[in-house]
């Protein structure tokens, strides 16, 4: 009698003891636990300190937090026949974790296949100006689309981010030109309509001057102080308008030392 009860103590209580932990659970907080006993699937479990029956139920968790779903490169070609290669990133939250276990084999691949065939969809019928100016109607539209493929699995698609977006390198070379040579032409705009002011504001400036003739020495001093605040070697020789005026025989006779 004493050997059974040793024998109890010693194997039946730490047996015991397992069993018991075997059949305490605790689902965290943002965990959907969706229970299944003998292959029947009997719910939800909520957060928290749980039971079920070991051997007989089986626990599938599911995180229930936004989660993301990284999509490789995918060759697209747009309506008008540009090939492009496009990534991005699915945002999504599983809405109802028995929905997600139970009618889909695989949500999260079967999350990135919908995704690709929704870019390609949306991409194959928008030119590719479009695709450059509207990438964010774009990505809307992409999740709008998964978003309705994935509902039936109680996922749903919060938000689409196009990552990146590579043109093939021939139509990057040609679109590069078409903006150097559009930036040139812009410049060349600019240039003409400031050199068109400007000699608007020299015949101002000319008519100004012929007004009050004083303005003229007042410009020739400012000239003279603009030179001699640059410390240079250069010469200056006035001469008066009289002088001008009288003619250009007068002028070269001067210089010529009276010959």
């Amino acid at each position: 009698m004493n050997d059974g009860l040793a024998w109890f103590i010693f194997a039946g209580i730490p047996m015991l003891m397992w069993i018991i932990g075997s059949s305490l659970k605790v689902i965290k907080q943002w965990e959907g636990a969706v229970v299944f006993r003998l292959g029947v699937c009997k719910g939800v479990l909520k957060p928290g300190l749980r039971t079920v029956l070991p051997f007989v139920d089986k626990l599938v968790r599911w995180d229930i937090r936004m989660l993301i779903n990284d999509v490789p490169g995918q060759s697209v070609v747009t309506k008008d026949n540009i090939s492009l290669t496009i990534d991005a990133v699915v945002f999504y939250r599983v809405r109802n974790p028995m929905d997600a276990v139970n009618k889909v084999t695989n949500a999260r691949e079967m999350i990135a296949m919908a995704a690709q065939g929704a870019l390609r969809d949306v991409i194959g019928s928008l030119e590719l100006d479009s695709v450059l100016q509207q990438r964010e109607m774009i990505a809307d539209k992409i999740r709008a689309n998964l978003d309705e493929a994935t509902d039936p699995w109680g996922i749903d698609v919060r938000h689409i981010e196009l990552t990146d977006l590579q043109l093939p390198h021939d139509l990057t070379r040609a679109m590069a030109k078409e903006a150097e040579a559009d930036r040139e032409a812009k410049a060349r705009i600019i240039k003409a309509s400031a050199e068109r002011e400007a000699a608007a504001k020299l015949a101002e400036a000319q008519e100004l001057f012929t007004r009050f003739p004083a303005l003229m020495e007042l410009r020739r001093l400012q000239v003279l102080t603009e030179v001699g605040a640059e410390h240079n070697a250069t010469r200056i020789m006035m001469l008066p308008d009289t002088l001008l005026e009288a003619g250009p025989g007068v002028l070269s006779k001067m210089l010529g030392g009276g010959k």
